[in-house]
């Protein structure tokens, strides 16, 4: 038979009155000689059927010998049970994940972040800056005030999310020879506007994923030099980073394509076209 487990049996939805619990009451358990913490298959196995004057608990005892006699044969399952109080066989992990997280509003920039063919590590470091969480000085001063918020790419400006994507002098070199071609007369510097030009569901696919995955790439490449300088590594100039991030959108590109996406064919022709 069914057991229900760490449920005792006045809880339990296993008759068709529902829980007994609420058709009883506290005292259900004393009349029926039931322990409260027993189980439905404790109960049904253990349980002497007695008389009682209330029809009520004579009802009972008559469901509790019915189950017996059906499921008398049966071996005792463990079933997983959800929220809306519904058991199941299967273990599903996705649900239980969907159970136990605080599910929140969707937002309107997680179409820019998570996206077909996407980098883990570039989409990370996106959605870790669009919330503007990155350890960038601006922040870094809130902990500790003592160090030179300075940008160590430009050496001119506090360093902040909005400066190094893509005001930053150094940083703008990068973004320019990336995406000039691409973008044409809506090329842009501001943070804002770049997010938004992410999310404009009006250009062409195959241009919109250059634009974010290029975005993701510059963002998570230029960060990836900030690092090194501050941890004391030679400083490169801004070509050579272009150079890195030009064949990393080269080589995703080819893998598209050999994995059979025909909607990305023209993806290196568009590409080649805007250098």
């Amino acid at each position: 038979m069914e057991r229900l487990l760490l449920s005792g049996m006045i809880d339990d939805h296993w008759s068709k009155m529902g829980r007994l619990i609420d058709v009883l009451g506290a005292r259900g358990k004393i009349d029926l000689g039931i322990s409260e913490n027993a189980t439905v298959a404790e109960a049904i196995s253990n349980h002497r059927r007695r008389r009682h004057c209330l029809a009520i608990l004579n009802h009972i005892e008559y469901e509790t010998e019915r189950l017996r006699n059906e499921n008398y044969e049966m071996d005792d399952i463990a079933l997983w049970r959800s929220k809306e109080e519904t058991y199941k066989k299967e273990f599903s992990t996705k649900n239980t994940w969907l159970e136990m997280r605080t599910i929140y509003v969707t937002q309107r920039w997680s179409n820019g972040v998570w996206f077909k063919h996407a980098i883990p590590k570039y989409t990370f470091h996106t959605w870790t800056a669009v919330r503007n969480r990155l350890s960038a000085c601006d922040r870094m001063l809130k902990w500790n005030q003592n160090i030179d918020p300075t940008c160590i790419l430009c050496q001119q400006s506090m360093e902040t999310r909005n400066h190094l994507c893509f005001s930053c002098s150094y940083s703008s070199q990068v973004w320019r020879k990336l995406v000039i071609g691409l973008l044409q007369s809506s090329y842009t510097e501001n943070w804002e506007e770049i997010v938004n030009l992410t999310l404009d569901s009006r250009m062409e696919r195959v241009r919109l994923f250059l634009l974010r995955y290029t975005f993701q790439a510059a963002g998570h490449t230029l960060w990836w030099e900030r690092n090194r300088r501050r941890h004391g590594e030679k400083q490169r100039p801004s070509n050579p980073l272009v150079k890195i991030i030009d064949k990393t959108v080269r080589n995703r590109l080819s893998i598209i394509r050999r994995q059979g996406d025909y909607k990305m064919e023209e993806g290196l022709i568009i590409w080649f076209g805007t250098r």
